[in-house]
């Protein structure tokens, strides 16, 4: 195989055995065969490929060279957690998390206020395994919505009161030896009690931008020697999930690394590559890289236009409800990715309902429930994201139910709609937000244009991130777009 510049000055870092090395690695341009390559070529016996989520790990697996193994961060926590702990299994049910908040709680705290516990200490332990005062939990508790509303700080359970139940459970988790643990567990334990140990000779990061601080304190905790960090700063779209997005610039410095890039892509057509580099100006095109489209199409043509294998893709998930809608009407196989995004409107859809006989009732609960949601958001140190939320839910919902007979038939929809499943599949048109879309890619791509921002650095990487999941044509969809003349349309694909 004929290997570009590029790669061959990392391949030379990987054989030479000297030093650490920071990868900026664009999209589509063959992050993964260049890391596995030079994982090959490295003198090193044993190494870790630390991958960003289970499913990469099990693709990496197959293809890692002989004395390399490829695991998420969890999977090295819990081979950590095995050396002091031997035999202890992995509860996938909730009920470890649930265990330690009735420890700290006790029988006469109030079960709302258990749950908003146990899901604070959960999240406490992955992200900030070291905290021992309620304080520390503050930021997080407001980030992830872990406060009490206005009924229950009456009562006396702040998010002061909350945070110290939070720190209480993660100080017993890490004491006591449980009969299970669980996923947080996995990256809490090795930081907070000490065991992390230094087993592998390279340790290689993928997606970097991704993990959050924690991990990458396990990656780094478990290397005697050389780490190489790969990731795309402009790709860094999950700092409201605590990702360390300024990781490939800090570990730079901490680790006096050298900076490598892959800048040239070979997925994105030549235009779409132009379009992807207004904001990341370093993105190019591979010379052999078709020519590709660029198009616009006005929102109203969108259901028209879209066909078996596209995405339709929108910063928030709320449009994608009415545009999925639409495309099923006309008989059009669609999904929405997010199975988890279903399973939250569901519970949300139960707790409205529990009073409401008809579709109008749950409405008006429903308007109910965004006015105090937003109320109380706005008493927040940093109410954005959680005000984009409310809105978001409250949007979905509405799409959901437009037409809908009855409560039990907005519940269906939502179970028929939103899945992890055949997400891109050759049949079925796939509505996504940008974040689930991160890491696929499709031969023609829609982006919802007027649901994008420009506020914001992370703001511009969610737009680069949608526009390079488009290999060869690239549609913006807007209310705003011009119409194309006749002749013109006529010489583009389907969509113009």
């Amino acid at each position: 195989m004929k290997w570009s510049i590029e790669q061959e000055a990392i391949y030379a870092w990987f054989e030479s055995g000297l030093g650490h090395l920071v990868v900026v690695a664009r999209a589509g341009c063959g992050k993964t065969t260049t890391i596995i390559e030079g994982i090959g070529r490295a003198p090193e016996r044993k190494k870790l490929l630390a991958a960003f989520n289970a499913r990469i790990a099990e693709e990496l697996q197959k293809r890692c060279p002989a004395g390399a193994v490829a695991k998420t961060m969890h999977g090295v926590g819990y081979g950590l957690v095995l050396r002091n702990w031997e035999g202890i299994k992995i509860d996938k049910t909730g009920g470890r998390a649930k265990i330690l908040s009735e420890l700290v709680c006790g029988a006469k705290v109030p079960d709302a206020i258990k749950r908003i516990v146990t899901r604070l200490h959960s999240l406490g332990r992955e992200n900030l395994p070291m905290a021992v005062l309620p304080e520390e939990l503050y930021e997080l508790a407001e980030r992830f919505e872990c406060v009490p509303d206005e009924q229950w700080e009456e009562a006396g359970y702040d998010v002061h009161r909350i945070c110290a139940y939070a720190v209480a459970a993660m100080a017993q988790a890490a004491d006591v030896r449980p009969i299970m643990i669980d996923y947080s567990d996995m990256i809490f334990l090795p930081i907070r009690n000490g065991w992390l140990v230094k087993t592998f000779d390279m340790v290689v990061i993928d997606e970097a931008q991704d993990m959050t601080p924690a991990q990458l304190t396990i990656a780094r905790g478990v290397c005697k020697g050389r780490i190489c960090v790969v990731g795309d700063d402009r790709q860094a779209i999950y700092g409201f999930r605590g990702a360390d997005s300024g990781s490939l610039g800090r570990l730079k410095t901490e680790l006096d690394a050298q900076v490598l890039g892959l800048k040239t892509t070979y997925r994105c057509a030549t235009n779409v590559v132009a379009r992807a580099a207004q904001i990341v100006p370093d993105f190019t095109a591979a010379p052999g890289n078709a020519t590709g489209w660029v198009l616009d199409l006005h929102t109203s043509k969108l259901t028209e236009a879209a066909g078996p294998g596209d995405f339709i893709l929108s910063r928030v998930n709320a449009p994608l409800v009415s545009t999925a809608m639409q495309l099923l009407r006309a008989g059009k196989r669609t999904r929405i990715a997010g199975k988890d995004i279903g399973k939250d409107l569901l519970g949300l859809v139960g707790r409205l309902s529990r009073s409401a006989r008809s579709v109008p009732e749950f409405l008006a609960r429903l308007e109910g429930w965004i006015e105090r949601e937003t109320a109380r958001a706005m008493k927040l140190k940093n109410p954005d994201a959680r005000l984009d939320a409310i809105r978001d839910q409250g949007e979905m919902l509405k799409a959901v139910a437009d037409g809908a007979r009855n409560v039990s038939e907005i519940e269906d929809r939502i179970e028929a709609l939103f899945t992890n499943d055949g997400l891109g599949d050759a049949g079925v048109i796939t509505c996504s937000s940008v974040h689930k879309a991160k890491g696929l890619e499709s031969s023609r791509v829609f982006v919802l244009v007027d649901t994008l921002r420009n506020d914001s650095d992370e703001e511009l990487n969610i737009q680069y991130v949608a526009f390079t999941r488009a290999k060869d044509t690239l549609v913006m969809v807007s209310d705003f777009a011009f119409e194309r003349p006749q002749e013109a349309a006529a010489e583009t694909p389907a969509a113009a």
